[in-house]
């Protein structure tokens, strides 16, 4: 604080008050100016300064809280990205129903669900399950699904190469979606429970046996819709356990 704002005019003789307040407090009282020194050292701004609101800290104190903490940081980061996913997922959908012509995206058009190897909707009762069986039914579709994405970047390279923005968009998911079923899978081990493992490396082989244009564009339809179904029940999922989510 500079003399500017904060002065004290004295001449060498000490106020009442500060006297009173020095007593009180402790401080060693205010020294005449001398030439050489600064004015803060001059004035004895040291003998205003408070001691300390709070005690120092003890590095022993938080040890105990650390893990917890760091394991409700990794719910939230993962949890982020489960939601963001799903909002790259919506697009990913909207999009590739977009290039593939009639009837796809007409009014009441139901493409037939077709099975997919390996990847199957989530179970109806898959909310009423234990959170973790959940995540471990999570992290097996999301094992699954990028194989599955680049299966349907191929066939839409094919029918599709002019669809530039949409081939980056399977391809940005595959990636996405790996590396969201990896801090899934961290997580469980984390909170002490075994997942599931990887899935069959035969899933995108089978994927391709679907043969002919409009089966390839069903398929396609299919995996998208199965991606988004996959990362939003995700999202659902790791909110039971994110801070301030449902007990």
């Amino acid at each position: 604080m500079s003399g500017a704002l904060f002065s004290l005019s004295w001449n060498g003789t000490e106020p009442a008050w500060l006297k009173n307040w020095r007593i009180q407090s402790g401080a060693s009282g205010f020294r005449k100016s001398k030439p050489g020194r600064s004015g803060q050292e001059a004035r004895g701004w040291g003998a205003l300064i408070p001691p300390l609101l709070f005690p120092p800290e003890d590095p022993q104190a938080d040890s105990s809280a650390s893990p917890l903490t760091h394991l409700e940081a990794k719910i939230q980061q993962t949890h982020s990205l489960a939601r963001l996913l799903t909002k790259y997922a919506e697009q990913l959908l909207q999009e590739y129903v977009q290039h593939q012509g009639d009837p796809f995206g007409l009014p009441g058009f139901s493409p037939p669900r077709l099975p997919v190897a390996d990847l199957s909707d989530p179970a109806p009762g898959h909310a009423d399950l234990p959170v973790q069986e959940r995540l471990r039914l999570d992290a097996a579709a999301l094992a699954a699904l990028p194989q599955l994405l680049d299966v349907v970047r191929r066939l839409q390279a094919e029918l599709n190469p002019r669809a530039l923005r949409l081939l980056r968009r399977l391809e940005d998911a595959a990636r996405q979606v790996r590396a969201l079923g990896a801090a899934v899978e961290a997580l469980l081990g984390a909170l002490g429970a075994e997942s599931r493992g990887p899935g069959p490396e035969h899933a995108a082989a089978a994927a391709t046996d679907s043969a002919g244009v409009f089966p390839a564009k069903v398929l396609g339809f299919r995996v998208c819709g199965l991606y988004l179904e996959w990362v939003s029940r995700t999202e659902v999922d790791l909110g039971q356990l994110a801070p301030g989510g449902p007990a």
